[in-house]
Parts: structure tokens; C-alpha cells; sequence
């Protein structure tokens, strides 16, 4: 891991299914386990990119996309850790499911919290953040609806949870040059998928993350405790990146642009 990284672990759905979304919730525990038990200690990201991302030792933080009503299976381990999750959350899917335009058959369908159950969890270490209102690729959105996804999550989550919405994260990972630019209008901060830990060098709103898939076997966890992640996940990234354009190539280029 980079000399002060902040490895920003990145999960979705906590079951049992083996979907390349899911994240095993014993194995979730065994993961807080080992972190602690290594002395790492959860960074609140609101509090960490107010203070303008300093060099972290031993640190790490949790986000939770899409807001499932999975998130129920590990809340108490949350809570006994006594950490911090942001759960970023597509506001017009809230009390629905996962079931939106362009999501894999292969990703299992869920449910997702309605604003009741979302406001059980804050005080359990859970806190709120947007990623969109319909969780549409941004890149694909005229300005017109790239400003109504923007403005709109926002607005939701300050209205329904009575909490301030400082931070985002970009459904799919995809932006581009205008996507980044509107965002910047209405979030202090916002995250993709790139697979990195995060520092103050990177763009404050394309902050890399680490996706859960990637620290499913006890090898990975091991180089996330020891402090030996970032050569891991510099190959790891080189794979993927290289993969995605040789597949989408067309929306790969866009999402760099």
C-alpha cells in the first residue's frame, strides 16, 4: 500500500450467492476482524475529505453502493466495530429493488432499504450519500438529466434523512470531462471504481476505491493488513483496465474522456 493510501473498500450486496456483487457476510466480519486486530481504524470519508484527505496510517473506510436491504445481515457487525459505512444510494430506487435499465442477468435482483429502514442504520455507524436518482450511466445523460440525477439524489437524501449530502459516487464508476465538471457543482467530493487506495494527489472527485471482489480470499486480505496491497492491486488494475477496453472499447474510451 502507498505510504499513507487510504484503501477505501468498496461492497454491494451481503449474501451467500458467490455474485461477483456479493459479499459473504461472515466474511465481511472476519474482514473488520482482521483490520482491527492489525490496528487499523475506520475513517469517517466526510470527515476525511473535510480535512483534505491527509495521510492516513493504519486507516481504511467502508462504502456500501446501492443500499440493499442486505446491508441488515452485517449491521450489527458494523455496530460492534463501532465504525463508519456510507451507504450511496440511487434515491428514486429507495424501498424498490436493483432492477434498473443496463443492470448484468448476472447480478442477482434485490431489494433496496426504504428511508425508514436507511434511518434505523445511522445510528449504528451508517451514513448517507448519493449516487445518482436512477443510477443511469452519466455519461450517457443529456444535460438536462444529468443535472436532474446531480441535484435530485441530493435533495432526497437531505429531505428524507435530514442529514447534509456532501459526497457521490458514480453508478457503474463511468464519467467523463462534463460529468466530473457537473458534479463539482454540487458535491464536495465524489468516488469512482479505480482500483487504488486514495490520497490528496487524486482528483477530489475521482477518488479511487477498492472494489470487495477483489479481497474474497485470504491472500488478498493479508497484503490489505500487512501494508503490501499496492503492488497487488496495481497488477490487478492493469488486468482489468486492459480487459474492459479490449470488451467495451467504444464506452471505455468515453468514460477516459
Amino acid at each position: 500500500m502507498r505510504a499513507g493510501g487510504l484503501p477505501i473498500l468498496t461492497y454491494h450486496a451481503f449474501d451467500t450467492t458467490g455474485s461477483v456483487t456479493a459479499t459473504d457476510p461472515v466474511w465481511f466480519a472476519d474482514t473488520l476482524s482482521a483490520l482491527t486486530n492489525a490496528g487499523f481504524q475506520a475513517v469517517d470519508l466526510a470527515s476525511w475529505i473535510a480535512r483534505g484527505r491527509p495521510s492516513v496510517e493504519r486507516g481504511f473506510a467502508l462504502t456500501i453502493d446501492d443500499g440493499l436491504r442486505s446491508i441488515f445481515e452485517v449491521a450489527d457487525v458494523v455496530a460492534r466495530y463501532r465504525v463508519s459505512a456510507t451507504i450511496f444510494l440511487a434515491t428514486d430506487r429507495v424501498g424498490s429493488d436493483n432492477g434498473w435499465p443496463g443492470q448484468p442477468a448476472k447480478v442477482p435482483r434485490g431489494r433496496i432499504l426504504s428511508w425508514s429502514e436507511l434511518a434505523s442504520l445511522e445510528s449504528l455507524g451508517f451514513r448517507f450519500a448519493a449516487h445518482g436518482r436512477t443510477h443511469v450511466p452519466l455519461d450517457r445523460c443529456d444535460d438536462t438529466q444529468l443535472d436532474e440525477e446531480l441535484r435530485g439524489s441530493r435533495d432526497a437524501i437531505e429531505q428524507r434523512l435530514g442529514r447534509a449530502c456532501s459526497l457521490f459516487a458514480y453508478p457503474y464508476g463511468r464519467s467523463n470531462t462534463k460529468v466530473r465538471l457537473a458534479v463539482r457543482r454540487h458535491y464536495a467530493a465524489a468516488f469512482g471504481t479505480r482500483l487504488d487506495t486514495a490520497n490528496a494527489r487524486q482528483d477530489l472527485h475521482q477518488i479511487s476505491r477498492i472494489d470487495a471482489y477483489y479481497l474474497r480470499s485470504s491472500h488478498a486480505l493479508d497484503r490489505l493488513t500487512t501494508g503490501k496491497l499496492e503492488g497487488w492491486l496495481r497488477v490487478r488494475r492493469t488486468l482489468r483496465e486492459g480487459r474492459a477496453a479490449m470488451t467495451h472499447p467504444l464506452s471505455w474510451r468515453l468514460a477516459r474522456a
